[in-house]
Formats: C-alpha cells, sequence, structure tokens
C-alpha cells in the first residue's frame, strides 16, 4: 500500500507523469509544454507592473499556464502529507550561485531548443521526434561536463534525488558510505529558513508572479488584445482550467513521492557502469551521496522515465493510428536547438533538476530551486529581446526536414505503422533491460525494486555492505589466526 506519509518507489512516477502526459494529450492532442508557459506569465507578470516595457512580452503574449501551477500546488500537498518542507536544507553558497546561473542558462537554452526536457524526453521521444532524439545526443554530453565541475567544486555531495531528513540523519549518525548523506544534516543545524532573507524575498517574487497570472485568468480573455490570455478561464472555461491543474497536480505528486528528473534517468546508465568498476573513484573524488549511486545502480530514474515514455507512445500510437491525429511535435532538427541543449544540460545538473523537475521542488521548498527561480525568469531576456536574429539563425541552421522517425522510412501508412510499433518495441526492450540491470548491480530482486523507495533501498544496501565488510575482516582474522599470523587476544585484566 501506497503511503502519505513516506517517499515511494522510483518507478511510480513514470505511472504518474505518463498518466498527466495522457491527460493532457486527450484533451490538447500533444504532451506537456511548460517552458513557453512561464514566459507568458512573466509577460503578464511585466505587463501588470510596468506596462510600458516589452522586453519579455514582444515575444510571448500574456498568459497563465494551469499545468505548472498544478505542479507546484501537488508537491506542496506531498509536503504536507510527509510533515516535511525541504527547506530546512542549507545549502552552500556557491551551490546556489551555481542553480540561479543554471536557472538563467537553462532558460535561455528552451527557447534555443524550442522546448525544455519535459518537451523533449517526456513527450519528443513518445512522438518520435527527430528533434528530440538529435536533442538527446547533446544534452547529455553538457550535463557530464556539469556533473564535473561540480565535482571540482567540491559541491557534488549535493546532486540528491531527494534531501529527505530522516536519511540524511542517518547518514549522519552512521557514516562510512553515508556520510556524504549526512553533510546536510550538520550542514543545517542552525539555519532558519524563516530567517533567511534572501530565500523570504524569491519567495514573495513567486507568490506575486503565481497570483498575478491566478487572478489574470479571471479577468482577462481573448478579446483583450495584449491580454489575450489562451489559457485564461474567460477563454477556456471552468471545465478545462481545472482539468490541467489536475495534469499538473497529478505529475506533481507523482515527482515529488520520488525525486523523479529527466536529467538524472538518461544519465543513468553511464553513470552506472563507471559505479560498477569504480565505486571509490565516484564517491571519493565526485562526491557523490550514497543515496545517490544506489539511485543510479539501481536504474530507477531510466525505468521510470521509460514507463512513462512507453504509456505515452501508446496514447500517441492509438491517436495516430485510428482517430487520425497527426504526431505531435513536429520541428526541424537544427544546430541552433543543439545549443539549446547543451545549455539544458549544463542547468538541468546545476539546478539539481529539469525544468518540471524544479517546479516540484519549489514545492516542496528546495532553496535550490528557489534560487534557480529568478534565474528561469531572467533566462528568457538574450532570446526575447532578439527574438528575430534567433529565429533567423534557427532556419538557416536546418539539419534535416526529416520531423518524426516514421518520416525516415517513407510515407506509406502501414510502413509508417510499422515502424512505430517497432519503435515501441524497443523502449519495452530498454524498460526491461534497466530492471534486469538494476537488480544485478544491486543485487536486489524485483521485489524489493517495485516495492521500496530509494532511500529505503539506500539504507538496506549500505547495510548489507557493512555486515558483508565485517564478515570478510572477520574470516581473515580467523584464517590469519588459524595460520600464527596473529597472536591470541590477551585475556581480560592482562
Amino acid at each position: 500500500m501506497l503511503s502519505l506519509r513516506k517517499q515511494w518507489p522510483f518507478w511510480i512516477s513514470g505511472v504518474f507523469v505518463g498518466v498527466a502526459e495522457i491527460m493532457n494529450y486527450i484533451v490538447l492532442e500533444k504532451p506537456i509544454g511548460l517552458t513557453t508557459g512561464l514566459v507568458e506569465m512573466t509577460a503578464a507578470l511585466e505587463q501588470t507592473v510596468a506596462p510600458g516595457i516589452d522586453w519579455w512580452s514582444r515575444a510571448y503574449d500574456p498568459n497563465v499556464h494551469w499545468i505548472i501551477i498544478g505542479v507546484v500546488v501537488g508537491a506542496w500537498l506531498v509536503a504536507r502529507a510527509e510533515r516535511e518542507s525541504r527547506g530546512w536544507v542549507k545549502y552552500p553558497a556557491r551551490e546556489l550561485v551555481l542553480a540561479f546561473v543554471g536557472g538563467f542558462v537553462f532558460s535561455f537554452g528552451t527557447r534555443l531548443a524550442h522546448g525544455c526536457t519535459t518537451h523533449h524526453f517526456l513527450g519528443g521521444l513518445p512522438s518520435m521526434s527527430t528533434a528530440s532524439l538529435l536533442y538527446l545526443t547533446t544534452i547529455l554530453p553538457a550535463g557530464f561536463l556539469t556533473f564535473y565541475l561540480m565535482s571540482k567544486m567540491r559541491i557534488g555531495y549535493v546532486f540528491k534525488g531527494q534531501e529527505n531528513r530522516a536519511t540524511a540523519e542517518y547518514g549522519c549518525k552512521v557514516g562510512g558510505k553515508m556520510e556524504l548523506d549526512g553533510r546536510a544534516c550538520v550542514a543545517s543545524r542552525d539555519y532558519n529558513p524563516r530567517r533567511d532573507w534572501l530565500r523570504v524575498s524569491i519567495l514573495v517574487l513567486m507568490f506575486a508572479f503565481f497570483m498575478n497570472a491566478i487572478v489574470g485568468s479571471f479577468v482577462y480573455g481573448t478579446e483583450d488584445g495584449l491580454f489575450g490570455w489562451n489559457y485564461a478561464i474567460s477563454s477556456i472555461g471552468w471545465g478545462l482550467a481545472i482539468w490541467l491543474l489536475l495534469v499538473g497536480i497529478v505529475a506533481g505528486i507523482g515527482m515529488a513521492k520520488t525525486g523523479f528528473g529527466t536529467e538524472c534517468a538518461f544519465m543513468t546508465p553511464e553513470v552506472s557502469m563507471g559505479l560498477e568498476h569504480q565505486e571509490n573513484f565516484f564517491e571519493k573524488k565526485w562526491l557523490i551521496p550514497g543515496s545517490t549511486r544506489v539511485m543510479f545502480r539501481s536504474m530507477s530514474p531510466f525505468t521510470a522515465i521509460f514507463i512513462e515514455i512507453l504509456m505515452l507512445w501508446g496514447a500517441i500510437m492509438i491517436g495516430w493510428q485510428y482517430f487520425d491525429i497527426k504526431l505531435p511535435l513536429g520541428m526541424n532538427p537544427t544546430w541552433i536547438l543543439l545549443l539549446g541543449a547543451a545549455c539544458q544540460g549544463f542547468g538541468s545538473v546545476a539546478m539539481i533538476g529539469c525544468e518540471i523537475r524544479t517546479y516540484m521542488r519549489l514545492g516542496l521548498g528546495y532553496m535550490t530551486a528557489v534560487a534557480a527561480f529568478p534565474g528561469f525568469l531572467l533566462g528568457y531576456l538574450p532570446y526575447t529581446l532578439y527574438v528575430d536574429f534567433w529565429e533567423d539563425l534557427a532556419r538557416d541552421t536546418t539539419i534535416s526536414r526529416i520531423k518524426h522517425v516514421p518520416d525516415m522510412f517513407g510515407h506509406d501508412p502501414t510502413v509508417q505503422a510499422m515502424v512505430g510499433i517497432a519503435y515501441g518495441i524497443l523502449i519495452v526492450g530498454l524498460l526491461v533491460w534497466s530492471v534486469k540491470r538494476g537488480m544485478r548491480l544491486t543485487g536486489f530482486s524485483f521485489r524489493d525494486l517495485m516495492t521500496h523507495a530509494n532511500d529505503e533501498l539506500t539504507i538496506k544496501y549500505f547495510e548489507r555492505f557493512r555486515s558483508q565488510s565485517g564478515d570478510r575482516k572477520e574470516r581473515a582474522t580467523d584464517s590469519q589466526r588459524d595460520r600464527g599470523d596473529l597472536s591470541s587476544p590477551a585475556p581480560e585484566g592482562a
């Protein structure tokens, strides 16, 4: 049974996010899109506070994005249910600066790539988008380089799926392979988030930001010129507004209960290979915490994201084959898209989360997400202020006119359907492979991986590790004693 008070197994987030994506696809015939919604809400705030300025609104009309609001609300509900806000964590100042810069660079990258990781990974891959597949080849190396940068800055230990207080206290108590997990507990002992002026100031900005969008949705409609809000209540009605809000809440709950994120999911296979052979390197050189190493070993993030991809792929195939709905997210791959992917690779790791995960972390109260938020808003400016330049450059750097994988094999409907099915079979294969590999690398059973949250697996893994290490030392001592290499212990009182 899933407990509202505890974290959930990673794979469940794939189901929740998959359900949210299908809910969105049913009404809009496309996967969830986020980053355009945030810049449109930024334009709304700009027009409310400074109507004579058009830094953001010259490129985007003011709007409200119910899914973003829903993700934040869903995560906030999880924090209330678990009775733990992650605002208790005091992060190093250099990580907060890195999170702000990461938010800025990531936001800019979303405009160049015409979508964030949610668009390309959670939506583009199920849609068989060639642009999203190409995007994948660039964002991963950039993410690894940022991972390396964080290790050189000696802050790799902050990269955790979830910063749960109980796990941090456990790591602080037992040390050993979980010593890095306990650093947050030590650093945060005298920290009071309510007295952190930077945190409070940004939270006030966030409250004004979201309330401006929500209140405006009751006031403005498509007939109001610049305030033509496509997703305002006056334009779409209460039914669709509530439905989109529920889409966000479902996704937010699923991610907040597990720590789901797109960036770590696609880094998992590569990092797990290194962990298989160089555990001490990742622990001592890169300072990756035990909970993160077990997360990568278990392949859980990879499993979760491929559950989501498989679910949405199935819905898209049904819509395409039986309801004549065109494959969504068709766009030409460009070299500018690759530049945007590189920016997002840096930003997602620097923020400790992709865009949708950062909204989830805002709801949970993470200070890294709070620090990244103003970076998000400012990061749009290099694009919106020179939007014509970037759009022309994107058109001039087109790599291919093929927008979807089935188009690579011609336009015969039967052939395209067969290619789509083969694509789905490949997804199933990767999903099965990830589960089997996770079982092999961790030594856990299928039942263990399916029924335990990541932090529970971590504690179980390292307790077993410590027990096995103790047994080996005891057997070595007995063997040496049998050979006469060790003297018998002196009697008590000697």
